[in-house]
């Protein structure tokens, strides 16, 4: 069975075409655990459903943001978070396992990005995924001791960003 602190990916592909409008939906803890093989159908079903409309609509969306946010700063590289925007939807909307709720949740999938000055791809997307990043955050992008640094960094044990 799939733990109730989790999102599948059946869920996390919903709430992604959810945020882009092509689904009202309700997703949370209190979701009915389900079966692995109920949880593969769906993800097949959904996946034709999410692909590539509401997964396109949601890059649209992280580049609509991070276009707005490196250009309010008046800094920024917008090459990774315009030309991955696809790559981001695909992750985030189908191939991770995650939970905004809990975002220590100890079966959750990591997302590492190596690339600093490429942040405002992962802050888009932790936007997007209901992590706790208001937009305000996102749009405060290399404004002094906001949650969206140009480089986000460790700090002593703990990683600066959610998930």
């Amino acid at each position: 069975e799939v733990p109730q602190e989790s999102l599948s990916r059946s869920q996390a592909a919903m709430l992604v075409a959810a945020f882009a409008g092509s689904l009202s939906l309700s997703i949370g803890a209190s979701a009915a655990p389900r079966s692995r093989s109920a949880v593969n159908m769906q993800v097949a079903a959904e996946a034709q459903v999410a692909q590539p409309v509401a997964l396109a609509k949601a890059a649209d969306e992280a580049r609509g943001l991070a276009i707005d946010s490196i250009s309010k700063a008046h800094s920024g590289h917008m090459g990774l978070p315009l030309g991955c925007a696809e790559v981001g939807a695909v992750l985030w909307g189908q191939e991770m396992s995650y939970n905004p709720d809990d975002p220590t949740w100890l079966n959750r999938d990591r997302f590492i990005l190596s690339a600093g000055h490429g942040s405002m791809f992962l802050y888009s997307w932790l936007h997007i995924a209901g992590y706790d990043l208001p937009k305000e955050e996102v749009s405060n992008f290399r404004v002094k001791d906001s949650k969206t640094p140009g480089h986000p960094e460790w700090q002593g044990m703990h990683p600066h960003t959610p998930g």
